[in-house]
C-alpha cells in the first residue's frame, strides 16, 4: 500500500458503512463525530447504530450503494460483501476501508489524539492498531498543555516577521528561535520576550 497521510474535513460528506454490528457502530460513530452524512447498510443493525444520526437501510449491501459516497467502509465480516464493495470502489475511484482486513484497504483509520487545534495521527498501515495507539499516547505526552496558545502566538508572529525582516532566512531564524523557546518553556511568549528575540536576530545579522 502506498498510503499518504492527509487531514480531511468530513463535515456534511457522504460516507457508507456496511454492517450492523459493534465494529460498524464504532466506524459510524467516528464519522458522525466529524459531521459526516453516514449511511449504514445491513440486514439488521444493533441498537447503538439505530441511536446514531445516520440513515439506515435494512438489507444486504449492494455494489450500487457506493455511488455518490466519498468513503466506503466494510464492517460486515463477510468476505463476499467485502470483495463486492472493494471492486465497486476501485471502479468508481472511491477510498475503501476494510475494518476486518487491513490488507484489503485503500484508506486507513489512524490512532488519533486531539488537543485543541493539534492533531496527532499514527498508523501502522493496518499491521497493529494496538501499536499505533501506544505510539500515539507516547507522542501525546510531549504536547504542551498551552499548545493552542503557542500556535496562536506563532500565527501572529508570521506576519510580524515579514514586516520586520526582509529575507526569508532571517525570518526563519527568528520564528524558530521563538518556537524553540515556547516548546521548551511549554507556554506562549510575552511581548517583551518577542522583542528581545527580534533584537538578538538583528544584532546577529549585523555581525
Amino acid at each position: 500500500m502506498a498510503l499518504y497521510p492527509i487531514l480531511i474535513d468530513f463535515q456534511d460528506v457522504p460516507c457508507l458503512v456496511a454492517g450492523g454490528g459493534s465494529l460498524a457502530r464504532h466506524k459510524a460513530e467516528l464519522l458522525c463525530a466529524q459531521g459526516a452524512r453516514v449511511t449504514v447498510v445491513a440486514p439488521e443493525v444493533c441498537k447503538e447504530i439505530s441511536a446514531l444520526p445516520v440513515t439506515v437501510r435494512l438489507r444486504p449491501v449492494e455494489s450500487g450503494d457506493v455511488q455518490g459516497q466519498f468513503l466506503v467502509i466494510d464492517a460486515t465480516a463477510n468476505a463476499e460483501a467485502e470483495q463486492l464493495l472493494k471492486a465497486a470502489c476501485r471502479a468508481a475511484h472511491i477510498p475503501f476501508n476494510s475494518a476486518c482486513r487491513g490488507e484489503d484497504t485503500t484508506a486507513v483509520f489512524p490512532a488519533v489524539h486531539r488537543q485543541g487545534r493539534t492533531v496527532i495521527a499514527v498508523s501502522s498501515t493496518g499491521a497493529s492498531p494496538a501499536a499505533s495507539a501506544w505510539l500515539r499516547d507516547k507522542l501525546a505526552e510531549y504536547v504542551p498543555t498551552e499548545m493552542d496558545g503557542i500556535l496562536d502566538c506563532m500565527s501572529g508572529l508570521r506576519p510580524l516577521s515579514r514586516a520586520w525582516f526582509s529575507d526569508q532566512l532571517t525570518r526563519r531564524l527568528f520564528l524558530h528561535r521563538c518556537l524553540d523557546c515556547m516548546l521548551e518553556e511549554r507556554r506562549p511568549l510575552a511581548a517583551e520576550e518577542i522583542e528581545r528575540f527580534r533584537q538578538e536576530i538583528i544584532e546577529k545579522r549585523e555581525w
